[in-house]
């Protein structure tokens, strides 16, 4: 089997020279296999790109992708895909930082799960036994936690633990060679979630191995980054154009956000006190979120008969607050270990909204609402 290492470089002219003999000699533990490197630059004013040409001399199935300019991550990849496919008959691609944060040991424990018959093997910071440092800041570790929250619930995959990880594995045969890679979402950071998305509607058998994503020891890559916004636009415009329901699920939950603010402030200037016209909107809005998402998010699987209503309707109530408990907690607990800043506070506010998300959202689909008309 044919399998191209993808490694895409920007300024990491002391990695790379250190990685492809370290990847060489893990190559040599599989002889069934044919391995090959495929740097793609985009011309590093390091010397990135004449280093790898003078690898391949003592390294023949080095090969080298120069990008004229940075385009970014997710054009990076997918022009070395078809190079890998089309130029050296590429079999498994496996996607690869440059920086020694992916170990290249674990490369093998990825080829071993393809030969086990899986499709596309998931390097995973967030599955049992995986692990990311400790010593990143805690908006990062938020961000990171909840985002793949979000995905895992948007999205619908929920056998996938790590959705922005950039150690993979792709079968190309019946799956990434029916993949428009022209098609591909974003063309930075966040193709990787429209990529295994496409996977997954492709069949693909879908693998997660554990890995322990490590930090740079060396270098200061220019290599472009996680963009939350962008990725946040592609998850959200993936489930357009598959997951209504979840569409119809924000817009119930943006007109239950406005009748509970709305109804609080009337209540507060003209009848109650602050708390009990919190509790009153609260109520309402719970009211009429149920409502809405039962006669129209989740319409075909509506609930119809009396008894059912109110038991769902208790049952929705319940688990509705359990995330403003947990958000509630976790801005308290984040302003007293971090101090009551900006940054703080809104971060942890915001991953607690996205982590309630995807509570509500799955919930909501697979518990009071399942996938079939209740009567």
């Amino acid at each position: 089997m044919k399998i191209i290492v993808i490694i895409p470089t920007y300024n990491e002219v002391d990695n790379i020279t250190r990685l492809i003999p370290a990847l060489a000699e893990e190559f040599k533990k599989m002889p069934q296999h044919e391995f090959g490197i495929l740097v793609v630059d985009d011309s590093s004013p390091d010397g990135t790109a004449d280093a790898v040409n003078k690898m391949s001399l003592e390294y023949p199935f080095v090969h080298l992708l120069l990008q004229k300019e940075k385009k970014g991550l997710g054009v990076a990849y997918t022009n070395a895909f078809k190079k890998a496919m089309n130029e050296l008959d590429a079999e498994v691609l496996i996607e690869m930082d440059a920086d020694f944060q992916h170990d290249p040991a674990d490369v093998l424990r990825m080829v071993q799960e393809i030969d086990n018959g899986a499709d596309y093997v998931i390097g995973s910071r967030f599955t049992k036994g995986g692990s990311i440092p400790q010593n990143w800041a805690l908006y990062r570790k938020l961000l990171s936690v909840g985002g793949n929250l979000f995905s895992k619930a948007v999205l619908g995959i929920f056998s996938v633990n790590d959705f922005t990880t950039g150690f993979k594995a792709s079968r190309v045969h019946g799956f990434v060679d029916k993949i428009d890679l022209d098609d591909v979402l974003s063309q930075g950071f966040a193709y990787k979630m429209d990529l295994l998305h496409k996977m997954y509607k492709a069949g693909a058998k879908i693998r997660e191995i554990p890995i322990v994503f490590g930090m740079r020891d060396r270098g200061d890559s220019k290599m472009e980054r996680n963009n939350p916004i962008e990725s946040l636009k592609v998850v959200l415009t993936i489930s357009v154009r598959e997951n209504k329901s979840f569409i119809k699920f924000l817009a119930v939950g943006f007109l239950g956000l406005f009748t509970d603010l709305g109804l609080f402030n009337l209540l507060r200037i003209t009848l109650l006190s602050s708390q009990h016209a919190s509790a009153t909107a609260g109520f309402f809005a719970m009211v009429v979120t149920f409502t809405f998402n039962n006669l129209w998010s989740f319409g075909d699987r509506r609930i119809t008969s009396v008894s059912k209503t109110i038991k769902s309707f208790v049952v929705y109530g319940l688990f509705s607050y359990m995330p403003i408990i947990f958000r509630s907690w976790l801005v308290k607990t984040s302003i007293a270990t971090f101090g009551d800043t900006f940054l703080v506070a809104n971060t942890a506010f915001m991953v607690g909204v996205m982590i309630g998300l995807v509570w509500n959202f799955t919930i909501y689909s697979k518990i009071i609402w399942k996938n079939k008309k209740a009567t």
